[in-house]
């Protein structure tokens, strides 16, 4: 079966099991916390789609590694989250949403380093991006569950993000090769001033 089709297989079966938690049709809570359990229930999902894409794609142990982590992770966030969602009877929907379905088709196209990198780049901004979110829910939430789910979550996104750095520098510092070694000349320092004399001072004579 063709990567694409495993991959579109892998995610309808992630996104079916999580639609099938039943959410309540009334809405409570306030706008703000509704709000961020949206986007993060969309994130969430995004990342395990793109991990999962990841896996099936790179030949990079450190690449795949991060995407390990990430699936894992966001996948045991995201049922927390939608289950915290439907005890407060707001209602949710677990599925990478338009930019986020973007970037999957953008790495679809990609392979071998390209997409290292480009995984690299975009896991770092998506996770730098959901570190705000999360940072602002934790402090500001106005239900005390969800607050608590955002600050536990946090230190996950903060591991996901140094480790995401740490792989966009390593593509890096492959893309720039070996430093050029200097040569002796100008390894030796530069000096202003004259050399002295040899001979003794001219008295004029």
């Amino acid at each position: 079966m063709p990567k694409r089709s495993l991959f579109l297989t892998a995610l309808a079966s992630s996104l079916l099991a999580l639609a099938c938690l039943p959410a309540a049709s009334a809405s409570e809570g306030s706008p703000a916390d509704q709000a961020f359990l949206t986007r993060a229930a969309a994130a969430g999902s995004a990342e395990v789609a793109l991990g999962q894409l990841a896996l099936q794609k790179t030949s990079s142990p450190q690449t795949r590694q991060l995407a390990q982590h990430i699936v894992s992770d966001h996948t045991k966030a995201n049922e927390q989250l939608v289950a915290l969602a439907r005890q407060k009877q707001i209602t949710v929907a677990p599925e990478p949403d338009a930019a986020a379905k973007q970037k999957l088709d953008k790495l679809q196209k990609l392979d071998g380093d390209a997409f290292d990198r480009t995984y690299a780049q975009d896991m770092v901004k998506d996770h730098q991006q959901a570190i705000a979110l999360f940072t602002k829910a934790s402090a500001s939430a106005t239900d005390n569950d969800v607050k608590q789910f955002a600050a536990q979550t946090l230190p996950v996104l903060k591991d996901h993000l140094q480790m995401a750095q740490q792989l966009r520098r390593a593509g890096r510092d492959e893309m720039q090769g070996p430093a050029t070694p200097r040569s002796p000349m100008q390894e030796m320092p530069s000096s202003t001033q004259p050399p002295p004399s040899s001979g003794p001072p001219s008295n004029g004579h």
